[in-house]
């Protein structure tokens, strides 16, 4: 997640392929080595800004309001990792309660424990699920968002063109989590994958809890367990 915020908060150029030299080197035998030279583009340098420092930024985590979900965006070692690059977090009162975090843990992590309206008013927002509308406030959640704020969180936006709307009357900068493409440098922010893995994983033991008879078979001194097939 650290990674991903510099790259979210950060403004530069790109380096640019310009070059590549082959150099022969003698010795037992003839090696051709090739060097690439990388430069930032003059064009792209002009445009760059100098960016946001990190210690003025502010990193919110709520508590998600979906209805059985129990994941956080945020785990206290995530938070850990965002403190020691100088980002500020904030954490709602119990948002990782039902992910086995407790709001103490995020404290000594170095996170600010803040009802849901600061939060929500960070300049970057993390969650799982998408906005939505809380029914304990009476307000749908991407009202609280500051303008022109950072929300990374799973949005599917072919599915949800009112959730864009709202986010673009907020002139929000949104990150769908759910549509970083499967490449090979993008792999660090693949979460479809990494839940997908979960998700599968729980399946299993869920079957296996309620097969009721082993997987495997067995050979025992009291008998034999036949192999299961599916």
């Amino acid at each position: 997640m650290a990674s991903l915020l510099r790259v979210v908060v950060t403004s530069c150029s790109a380096p640019v392929f310009s070059g590549v030299s082959c150099l022969k080197l003698q010795k037992a035998s003839t090696v051709k080595t090739s060097l690439r030279f990388f430069r930032t583009h003059p064009a792209l340098a002009r445009c760059a800004s100098p960016g946001i420092p990190y210690k003025q930024i502010t990193v919110g985590v709520p508590k998600e309001i979906f209805q059985n979900e129990r994941r956080v965006a945020l785990s206290p070692a995530g938070v850990q990792a965002l403190i020691k690059q100088g980002f500020n977090v904030v954490v709602e009162a119990g948002a990782g309660e039902s992910s086995k975090f407790p709001d103490e843990q995020y404290t000594q992590a170095g996170a600010a424990i803040k009802e849901l309206k600061d939060v929500l008013a960070s300049d970057v927002v993390v969650k799982v699920r998408a906005p939505v509308f809380n029914p304990a406030l009476g307000v749908h959640e991407v009202d609280m968002l500051k303008d022109a704020a950072t929300l990374i969180s799973f949005i599917y936006p072919a599915q949800n063109p009112e959730l864009m709307d709202m986010l673009s009357k907020k002139k929000a900068t949104v990150l769908a989590m759910d549509q970083v493409p499967r490449i090979t440098i993008a792999q660090g922010f693949d979460a479809l994958s990494s839940m997908a893995n979960i998700a599968g994983y729980k399946a299993v033991v869920l079957a296996a809890n309620s097969f009721g008879r082993f997987f495997t078979g067995q050979i025992t001194a009291a008998g034999k367990v036949p192999l299961q097939r599916c």
